[in-house]
C-alpha cells in the first residue's frame, strides 16, 4: 500500500474539521484528501485564535537539524494541535528512533517512496497508570487536623 493510501485511511477514520498545514506540500495534500475540512497554512510564530484538530507536516522539517525539529514539533503539538500527522520523506531530519523517542507512532511506511507516516496523538500519548486512581489516594474523612 503505498504512502498516501495509508494517510488517507488514517485521515477518514478521524476525519477533523480544521486542519492546519505547516508547509505547501501539507497543505496540498490535506486538501486533496479532506476536501470538506477547512485547511489553512500556519506558521508556529503566529498567534492562533483556536487550535486545529489536526496538524499536517511533510516538508517543513527539510534542512532543520534534529533540535530544530524537536522544536517545531513541540510548538506544534504545545500551540497550533493535539494530534500531528508527519509525512516524513527521505530528506527528514529525524529518523524513526528520534520519532519514537517523542512520542511518535509509526501509521505506515512506504518502501518505494521512502515515506513514512507519524503520527502524535496526545489523547493516547500516555495510558494512565492503574495506581492513578481514586482507590489509592489518601482519605480526606480519615484526616484529624
Amino acid at each position: 500500500m503505498n504512502w498516501r493510501a495509508m494517510l488517507t485511511e488514517a485521515l477518514q477514520r478521524s476525519s477533523p474539521q480544521q486542519v492546519c498545514a505547516l508547509d505547501a506540500s501539507a497543505l496540498e495534500i490535506a486538501h486533496a484528501l479532506l476536501p470538506q475540512a477547512s485547511v489553512q497554512l500556519c506558521a508556529t510564530h503566529a498567534p492562533f485564535a483556536a487550535p486545529a484538530q489536526l496538524a499536517m507536516v511533510m516538508d517543513a522539517l527539510n534542512g532543520l537539524d534534529a533540535a530544530q525539529a524537536r522544536m517545531l514539533l513541540a510548538q506544534v503539538r504545545d500551540f497550533i494541535s493535539p494530534r500531528i500527522v508527519v509525512i516524513a520523506g527521505a530528506r527528514c531530519t529525524l529518523d524513526r528512533l528520534a520519532f519514537l523517542a517523542i512520542g511518535y507512532d509509526t501509521l505506515g511506511v512506504d518502501e518505494t517512496d521512502q515515506v513514512t507516516i507519524y503520527q502524535f496523538d496526545l489523547s493516547t500519548y500516555k495510558q494512565v497508570p492503574d495506581w492513578l486512581n481514586a482507590r489509592y489516594w489518601a482519605h480526606p474523612e480519615r484526616w484529624e487536623p
